[in-house]
């Protein structure tokens, strides 16, 4: 889900690039510093913005199954090796402390998964490139260089995943089943000669229009209006709210 741009005309959509980046990096650091009372808080907003941004719930959710072999994998270090009092009378393991952590840990992957979900699926590709860009210019040409092949790969990460159903499509139509690393790598050999061969035609694409590192120009400059200066307000009020009081 992360990456796929939906075209629309909802709050969401008419935020400002650069105010939904900016609390993002806010979000996630509210995320990485809240306990269990305040990760609730912040689920039930998940909700509330997905809403605003017209992404169907379970859009939201598919999104989350190509990871959740690595949530699995998480969950069970911290359950298996994580000291503490004994979940069950007479084994160590597992411990409350592991699955307190680890349950914790996940819930902030997921958090984060379907707020990064939510701003892409509501900003475009070229207005990501462009608060990247913002943001970045301080650092001067390698920002924006920078900026550029982050929203280049965010605008590759849809067209991977098409790629990988192609590919497992084609494999299963010719009777073929994948089973361990033979499978594995029948599967990422073709998909990494695919994505190769997508960048060559993106570089060439680059060059036909005379494209490079040290020309920047946009068809339009993009100003604040009341509603990202509310959408901060509600940020910091919730923030506040947060550190102090859960």
């Amino acid at each position: 889900m992360i990456g796929i741009y939906s075209h629309g005309r909802s709050y969401m959509h008419l935020l400002d690039p650069r105010t939904k980046l900016a609390l993002m990096v806010g979000m996630s650091l509210l995320i990485y510093s809240a306990q269990l009372p305040a990760l609730a808080v912040l689920l039930a907003l998940v909700l509330l913005l997905s809403r605003a941004s017209g992404l169907p719930y379970t859009r939201l959710v598919q999104g989350l199954r190509p990871v959740l072999v690595f949530f699995l994998a998480i969950f069970l270090a911290h359950l298996l090796f994580t000291p503490g009092e004994p979940l069950i009378e007479g084994l160590v393991v597992p411990t409350v402390e592991g699955v307190t952590t680890g349950s914790v840990l996940i819930l902030r992957f997921i958090l984060l998964m379907l707020y990064t979900s939510i701003m892409t699926y509501s900003t475009s590709p070229s207005g990501l490139n462009y608060a990247l860009t913002f943001f970045l210019r301080p650092f001067g040409t390698f920002g924006t260089d920078l900026a550029f092949m982050t929203g280049t790969a965010m605008t590759l990460i849809p067209g991977l995943f098409r790629e990988k159903d192609t590919i497992t499509k084609a494999q299963a139509a010719r009777g073929y089943k994948p089973w361990g690393m033979k499978g594995f790598t029948a599967l990422i050999v073709p998909l990494v000669n695919r994505s190769l061969k997508r960048v060559d035609e993106l570089s060439d694409a680059l060059e036909s229009r005379c494209f490079h590192s040290k020309r920047r120009y946009y068809y339009y400059r993009q100003t604040l209006a009341n509603r990202d200066y509310a959408a901060v307000g509600i940020y910091v009020v919730l923030g506040l709210m947060i550190l102090f009081f859960l």
